[in-house]
């Protein structure tokens, strides 16, 4: 018997220790239903968007149209117990969810207001029902208080200590607002107090993480430096699994260390005299600070990174078998390795159109749109003219364009979020030789859908068939000539 107690203690410790370090799931959902208190069907708001997050912290949209009684239900996947975000009118707002667990939600229109921040607009129920109201609750708050600790990203002429230092003073003064929320509302909620900190510190983080190579590159800057700057950000956080922001930060963090291996000259003499390549020095930078799932889930980033950039990852595949031993992370590895730019598959704008279950009359601009484009080939840039890169890369286009002269294309701009006026004076601005459609927000939330697209800009080539046959490559324009030339062999097939 006492040998049996034993066992199943032992067992039960095991059981715990992989709950914590494997918050992953491969198959279960979650669904969120719920009701738009005063909804009227006649205003222009017909959708309510959802965003899941993947293991990078990346965001995949989902929108559904609402009911005319207000209703809405969707059943959403995402790898890990947390946070996702739902959209809706002017509101963004984070709500938690739980594979297998169904969030109830009741939204009052009347009380959508930015001026109050949102204040009693969302109410949850059910199980999930305390840690969301806690999320709304302090979202409120913290928007409405004025905090005194600023920082600037745009102010480039400031050193990178000096602005991870303001931000970190800032992260501190919010910190002690969480503090004090937590006291005041007497706060017990283990769950909720990690996650909102979690968010508080990986934002911090991550803009501290951004700085060095956002608008500038910093090519003498080194790993130490970097991790001086983010010092009281624990990179190591199994409190942060929740979090979509700490696997975004992670993803970051990683890149950072990608571009200061090609950028900075001192590695240039890493690579002499140790004979490795920039693989290997990645990861043994990684291997010096994280551990656990941290590092588990970095390392396969550079995997993913490496077997998706069409390069060979067979030669890594024993030190990446070491460390990811995650069951949800492993998989690809047993694989001997899976490619992560699979063959773009080919659909069509129109057929998609008709099979979105909306109302007919809110998709029938879009299908004439698209219907009468057949018969030649279209270049799309989804673009608005709050997006700082859409800005950017728009007074390219007359030399991009002027390249493919004499080609059977066409450009097509499909403004999001921007009025019309502005749309037009943009088009006339740049001299940009093209159709300028600005999308209403109805046809923003059915556009995302058939496209699959998440952030602006997105680029995409279409065939004189109607069919989509590119997501277009992240080149910058800048690079007019290879543009032309990825564009001129699209043509030809």
């Amino acid at each position: 018997m006492k040998k049996l107690i034993t066992f199943i203690i032992a067992f039960l410790a095991i059981h715990q220790v992989s709950a914590q370090v494997n918050p992953f799931n491969t198959k279960d959902s979650t669904q969120v239903s719920g009701k738009i208190i005063g909804y009227d069907p006649q205003h222009t708001d017909h959708f309510i968007t959802f965003s899941t997050y993947d293991i990078f912290g990346r965001a995949t949209n989902q929108s559904i149209q609402i009911e005319d009684n207000g209703s809405f239900w969707i059943k959403l996947y995402q790898p890990f117990e947390g946070n996702m975000q739902l959209n809706y009118k002017e509101a963004y707002i984070n709500i938690y969810t739980k594979p297998n667990e169904n969030l109830q939600l009741d939204i009052y229109d009347s009380k959508i207001q930015r001026e109050t921040n949102f204040e009693a607009a969302f109410v949850a129920k059910g199980k999930l029902a305390n840690i969301n109201n806690l999320i709304f609750k302090f979202s409120s708050a913290f928007n409405k208080h004025s905090f005194q600790a600023k920082s600037d990203m745009g102010n480039k002429t400031q050193t990178d200590s000096a602005f991870a230092e303001s931000v970190i003073i800032k992260l501190n003064e919010q910190l002690t607002f969480l503090n004090a929320f937590i006291k005041d509302n007497q706060v017990t909620d283990q769950k909720f107090i990690n996650w909102q900190r979690s968010l508080l510190q990986y934002e911090a983080g991550k803009e501290i993480l951004f700085f060095p190579f956002a608008g500038k590159m910093n090519k003498e800057i080194t790993q130490n430096q970097l991790l001086q700057f983010i010092k009281t950000i624990p990179i190591n956080n199994s409190n942060a699994f929740n979090n979509s922001m700490y696997y975004e930060f992670l993803n970051i963090l990683v890149g950072d260390f990608q571009i200061m291996i090609n950028i900075n000259p001192n590695y240039n003499i890493v690579k002499a005299q140790t004979g490795k390549n920039k693989v290997d020095i990645c990861l043994d930078d990684i291997d010096k600070f994280a551990n656990g799932l941290a590092k588990q889930l970095m390392y396969y980033n550079i995997f993913l990174h490496k077997a998706g950039s069409g390069l060979e990852s067979t030669p890594y595949l024993s030190r990446f078998n070491a460390v990811i031993t995650n069951p949800f992370l492993n998989e690809p590895l047993l694989k001997g390795g899976i490619r992560n730019d699979v063959t773009f598959k080919k659909f069509d704008v129109v057929a998609r159109l008709n099979a979105l279950k909306v109302n007919p009359a809110l998709k029938q601009r879009l299908i004439t749109l698209f219907t009468q484009y057949k018969g030649m080939s279209l270049y799309i840039d989804f673009w608005g003219d709050w997006c700082g890169p859409c800005m950017s890369e728009l007074p390219s286009y007359p030399r991009l364009i002027s390249a493919l002269e004499g080609k059977p294309i066409k450009f097509l701009f499909l403004s999001a979020f921007t009025t019309e006026e502005s749309m037009l004076a943009i088009k006339k601005k740049f001299k940009i030789d093209g159709d300028f459609i600005n999308l209403s927000k109805d046809e923003v939330a059915m556009v995302n859908n058939v496209f699959e697209f998440h952030s602006y800009p997105s680029h995409f080539m279409v065939s004189d068939e109607g069919e989509v046959i590119s997501k277009m490559s992240k080149t910058s324009l800048g690079n007019v000539q290879q543009k032309a030339e990825e564009i001129t062999r699209l043509l030809k097939k």
